[in-house]
């Protein structure tokens, strides 16, 4: 299961519901690799905000 959940946005305000979700991966690495060649594609127009989220650790977190 991926549990790595990257979501990035273009705009200051996030996109409604899982607009800003770019995709799930295995590890942190792999998430964090995917953000980087995003913003090797477009310097000029890349993602102004992002986090990788770990899901396992936000499911078992008791504050949500």
């Amino acid at each position: 299961m991926k549990t790595y959940l990257l979501i990035a946005g273009y705009d200051y305000y996030p996109a409604r519901s899982t607009g800003d979700w770019i995709d799930c991966y295995d590890t942190e690495e792999e998430a964090t690799e995917a953000m980087n060649a995003l913003k090797n594609v477009d310097d000029d127009y890349g993602a102004d905000w992002y986090d990788i989220i770990d899901l396992k650790k936000w499911m078992c977190d008791d504050d949500h």
